[in-house]
């Protein structure tokens, strides 16, 4: 009888401390005022729910407070003017196109004054089991920083994509400068107060000299009479063949 009556007592406690608990919450509800849940605390409720795991808040890398991204542009429009101005509608545009305007020729007759006066290649027949490597015109309208033509250029650019490892070339490797170390050059010319000179080549993969004997096809609107069946041999390198990178590196 007295276990019974111990276990009676304990469990008529309980219930008072729970009941003194929920009469508590009820007050501080009335104080405080209560009111239902927003749409927007239920979603995030729930969202923060998903499959158990609380929601990662993500921040922007602190990085990225020292650029304006394309959101935080005032005018769009003067951004995309500033895009477009390098693109043309009508670039590139083909040989036939090109060859029948006088600016396509104009700029045609450039492009080889450069090739014969830097002594690019010569004519000659084409040895037994040779195949020559075809070329093509790559017509291209600079525009200068105000949108406006500068001027028509016209490229002489080989099919690289047709030589043969071993034949045509071997070696393709060339090394280039990073940005991080022409940084280091402009930050070490700045603290020792150093004067900076920059020097443009202009058509530099031609100055290349090739060690290969790689032959070409003669180029349209070009074609010397009386020498179709011929082609020429490289002395030096053309925009498009896989070793002019490294032609020209080793030139300089």
């Amino acid at each position: 009888m007295l276990i019974c009556e111990n276990e009676r007592d304990i469990l008529e406690e309980e219930e008072e401390v729970e009941q003194e608990e929920v009469e508590q919450e009820e007050n501080e509800d009335s104080d405080s005022g209560s009111r239902s849940p927003t749409s927007e605390e239920s979603n995030t409720d729930q969202e923060s729910l998903v499959q158990g795991r609380p929601i990662r808040i993500r921040r922007e890398p602190i990085c990225m407070t020292y650029y304006v991204i394309g959101a935080d542009l005032v005018d769009l429009a003067i951004e995309e003017e500033n895009l477009m101005m390098f693109i043309t509608e009508n670039d590139p545009f083909p040989f036939e196109e090109a060859h029948t305007s006088i600016k396509g020729q104009e700029a045609m007759k450039v492009e080889m004054k450069v090739i014969e006066k830097n002594n690019t290649w010569e004519l000659r027949g084409l040895p037994k089991g040779v195949k020559p490597i075809g070329v093509k015109w790559v017509f291209r309208t600079k525009l200068n920083e105000y949108a406006e033509v500068e001027k028509h250029k016209a490229r002489l650019v080989a099919k690289g994509y047709a030589q043969i490892f071993g034949l045509d070339y071997t070696e393709v490797f060339a090394p280039v400068a990073k940005l991080d170390t022409v940084r280091l050059i402009l930050a070490l010319a700045a603290q020792h107060e150093w004067e900076i000179f920059q020097h443009v080549v202009k058509s530099a993969f031609l100055h290349g000299e090739l060690e290969e004997e790689v032959f070409i096809e003669q180029l349209e609107g070009f074609i010397i009479r009386g020498n179709e069946d011929k082609v020429y041999r490289l002395k030096k390198a053309l925009y498009g063949l896989k070793q002019a990178p490294r032609a020209w590196y080793s030139k300089i």
